[in-house]
């Protein structure tokens, strides 16, 4: 294993953590309801830090964009607009099922398309190599542990009946309706990576301009994570509309509420790029192992979280030892494709 892997494996293990943890402020809001709290962690994570560190870390960022193809800036904003409807999907399936459960859930299954595709699609030649078959593997592996997370979920929401999950600051939904929410959270929100795969020319123009390889990335994103951003606002927006609440935009906030929108970007933005960078150092399977192993350090990093902050408490026996064993899959599923560097 190379120095470039080793250091592309730490990247990953730090934007993983950092991805695993980011919602964890959710739990502290205050006086904010869902809306208000996603509303300012989008305008931050979503593009006033996207913003900033392309401005800072890209040379003659404008003229970049005058270089690239149009038809390459629109397919990067189009993968932008679908991670962007996941991402909203994502907030409230996390919300109505909680960390350890909803993020999971989410996570494995975006994990797989995200990485599975770009497999298919720029590597065709390492499918059926031990690379791309660990790769496989170790998806299959880690949706096994989902689908036993959703039972054990589903069980949960059996025994707890009309407690409200620790922490929610949304309205309680059926276990039914927060899966879906997760389930299409997972497949929406795979375009992420897609246009870290399937973009280059973004970053390619960047480098010409003098942007380092990693940096060149912050161009892209500014392109990408903006544009789903708009739908995340948007969203927030009409429930602010339909709830009549802006007063507690700024009126009725807490400093914490703040703070925790302002952690919750900070933490979610810097994962990103961070993922962007483990990425690079792993070479041709960056799209497809890097994303792999993101995905599962931060299930593993929810689950703790998960588990820490008490979303189970008052469920005991078979729904707790479900969750137990869904998770143990899925951290398999990890080392499967660790396995695969």
């Amino acid at each position: 294993m190379t120095t470039a892997y080793v250091i592309g494996l730490a990247w990953i293990f730090v934007a993983g953590v950092a991805q695993g943890v980011f919602v964890l402020p959710m739990k502290y809001t205050r006086a904010w309801k869902w809306e208000h709290l996603w509303l300012w962690f989008s305008v931050i994570a979503f593009f006033i830090l996207p913003l900033a560190v392309a401005l800072s870390t890209v040379p003659r960022l404008a003229e970049v964009y005058s270089l690239v193809p149009p038809r390459q800036i629109m397919l990067a904003a189009l993968f932008g607009l679908g991670w962007g409807a996941g991402s909203v999907f994502f907030g409230l399936g996390v919300d109505a099922l909680g960390m350890a459960l909803g993020f999971s859930i989410s996570t494995a299954l975006y994990t797989s398309l995200g990485a599975l595709i770009p497999l298919v699609l720029l590597t065709p030649d390492m499918i059926f190599q031990r690379n791309g078959l660990m790769v496989i593997a170790g998806n299959i592996v880690t949706t096994a542990g989902v689908v036993v997370c959703a039972i054990a979920g589903d069980r949960r929401d059996k025994v707890l009946e009309n407690k409200p999950v620790t922490g929610m600051i949304g309205p309680k939904r059926s276990f039914s309706l927060a899966l879906t929410f997760c389930i299409l959270s997972g497949v929406l929100s795979a375009a992420l990576n897609f246009g870290y795969a399937f973009c280059p020319a973004i970053m390619t123009a960047a480098a010409k301009l003098g942007a380092t390889k990693d940096n060149a990335l912050n161009a892209m994103w500014l392109v990408l994570i903006p544009a789903g951003g708009l739908l995340n606002v948007g969203y927030c927006f009409l429930l602010l509309q339909k709830n009549k609440s802006w007063s507690r935009l700024v009126i009725q906030s807490t400093f914490v509420d703040w703070l925790d929108a302002l952690l919750m970007g900070i933490l979610w933005t810097g994962s990103v790029i961070v993922y962007g960078w483990g990425a690079n150092d792993l070479g041709r399977l960056g799209p497809t192992l890097g994303w792999s192993l993101w995905n599962a350090i931060l299930i593993a990093t929810t689950f703790i979280c998960g588990l820490i902050t008490h979303e189970w408490q008052g469920v005991k026996g078979r729904p707790l030892h479900l969750l137990y064993v869904g998770i143990a899959v899925m951290i398999v599923g990890m080392f499967v494709l660790g396995l695969g560097v």
